[in-house]
């Protein structure tokens, strides 16, 4: 018996000595950082969910039923895995740690496949982009495109409450078809709304509309906006929380933030065609840090379902980000009907990008009437 307490105590000591090292660390970085540099993500990078195991281990070791429920849900690694974790960030279940810090971009791969769309894998995971503020493209000229015949004159009757709330976070995000003289990925940005995501936007606001759903869309230049805020490309979502925030507090009736983005993958990989139509490819985004993360799956997961049923490959699935390979909230946390959608992709044609507004707006409006208005 005295040797087990013996093993526990130098388990616990050895534990607190690692815990409080790592404390001694970051609190050195910190105050040795410029404040503008250091960010509470790299805590988080550090420690991801080491420290909560840490804690579980020492309380589960004086009282083994306090820590069971955590054990079943994460699962009861041993102490040599959970020491090597911590202190080199690899996990033994996960090939992906100890390939990430070796090879470049391999922070993408930590992002999680909830559902794989048609050809999706780890090898075409979708990346966040990053660019430079003063690399967007002022406003000029665009290639004429279709518009809708309706736009900002559809007879609607929503009772004049807006359940959607449109917007968009990098709304600089464009489409080389729509930009002249553009002819590589780096060329797809502009302020201009008449080639970049906002156009998307609209439509997808008149489509919503004539299904008797009322929307309000923000056309915000976000470029313009983060400089007046002295944030850059890095602090998007902190600059479109703000407008968020502010957009729910004005209109209590809102229920459905939509972010809408455009990727960066070429043709191949965001276009497909079905029965006949070429479609611009869409996925969903979910933050893993978002507390009210299964509430925000259950949406799109059904939304994602009905896609797959009725326009099977439209879809390239559901994508899981946290901190390491993205955001990892993604203002989701605002509301728990929220919904980051990447529209398409650099190459894709204003015809494409209709189709599939029209897919989703199908699939939106049918969970909207199924499971909102009987619940009201």
């Amino acid at each position: 018996m005295n040797k087990v307490k013996l093993k526990v105590f130098n388990i616990k000591y050895v534990m607190i000595c690692i815990l409080f090292t790592i404390i001694c660390i970051l609190t050195s970085f910190f105050i040795s950082s410029n404040s503008n540099v250091f960010k509470s993500y790299y805590i988080n990078q550090l420690l991801g969910t080491n420290s909560t195991k840490g804690l579980m281990y020492m309380i589960g070791s004086e009282n083994r039923y306090f820590a069971e429920e955590f054990h079943k849900e994460k699962g009861r690694a041993s102490l040599e895995s959970f020491l090597l974790s911590l202190s080199t960030n690899i996990n033994v279940n996960d090939l992906r740690s100890l390939l990430t810090r070796e090879l470049p971009n391999m922070n993408q791969f930590y992002s999680e496949i909830l559902i794989a769309g048609e050809g999706t894998d780890y090898t075409n995971i979708p990346e966040e982009s990053s660019i430079p503020l003063e690399n967007i493209k002022n406003e000029g000229t665009a290639v004429k495109h279709p518009k809708s015949e309706k736009e900002n004159n559809s007879n609607t009757q929503n009772n004049g409450e807006n359940k959607v709330f449109i917007y968009h976070t990098h709304s600089w995000e464009s489409f080389i078809p729509l930009i002249p003289g553009a002819t590589k990925p780096d060329d797809a940005s502009s302020t201009n709304n008449e080639v970049n995501i906002t156009f998307v936007g609209n439509y997808l606001k008149q489509k919503l509309e004539e299904k008797g759903i009322g929307v309000s869309h923000d056309t915000t230049n976000m470029r313009d906006f983060l400089r007046n805020k002295n944030l850059n490309w890095a602090q998007s979502y902190k600059g479109s929380r703000q407008i968020l925030q502010e957009n729910l507090a004005q209109d209590k009736n809102i229920m459905f933030p939509m972010d809408l983005h455009r990727d960066d993958a070429r043709k191949n990989i965001t276009t497909k065609n079905i029965n006949g139509k070429n479609y611009a490819r869409l996925y969903f985004i979910l933050g893993r840090e978002n507390p009210s993360f299964e509430k925000n799956k259950k949406i799109v997961t059904a939304i994602n379902s009905y896609l797959d049923e009725k326009y099977y490959g439209l879809s390239r699935g559901i994508f899981i980000k946290d901190r390491k390979s993205g955001n990892g909230v993604y203002n989701q946390d605002l509301s728990p009907n929220a919904l980051l959608i990447e529209m398409g992709g650099v190459d894709n044609t204003p015809e494409e990008l209709y189709a599939s507004v029209d897919a989703l707006v199908e699939a939106f409006s049918h969970y909207y009437n199924e499971v909102v208005k009987k619940n009201n």
